[in-house]
């Protein structure tokens, strides 16, 4: 399982425009424990900080709305993403499951 989230996270992380060396994460409340373990590897591995900000997806989704500058979110459900997308709040085609 660990390495299927690692695999998820440094993909997630190469196809989001990052420019900078800071990455932020916006991680529903269920996925922060093996986020953070996740993300060591990730700060190893690219040489980049990881910032987890960790809340309900509702919370996460009210946050990027209100334009909270997260580069990855990892959503518990399909409906927000989906709504992000419609609302043009993604990096158009970055969204999957």
């Amino acid at each position: 399982m660990f390495r299927i989230c690692l695999w998820f996270a440094m993909f997630m992380a190469l196809i989001a425009p990052i420019h900078a060396a800071e990455v932020s994460f916006a991680v529903t409340a269920n996925f922060a424990a093996p986020m953070q373990k996740i993300t060591q590897a990730f700060e190893q591995d690219t040489g980049h900080k990881a910032v987890l900000s960790c809340g309900s997806t509702g919370m996460l989704y009210a946050q990027i709305r209100n334009g909270a500058p997260y580069q990855i979110l990892l959503s518990a459900d399909a409906d927000k993403p989906n709504k992000l997308e419609k609302e043009g709040l993604d990096a158009p085609g970055s969204r999957f499951t």
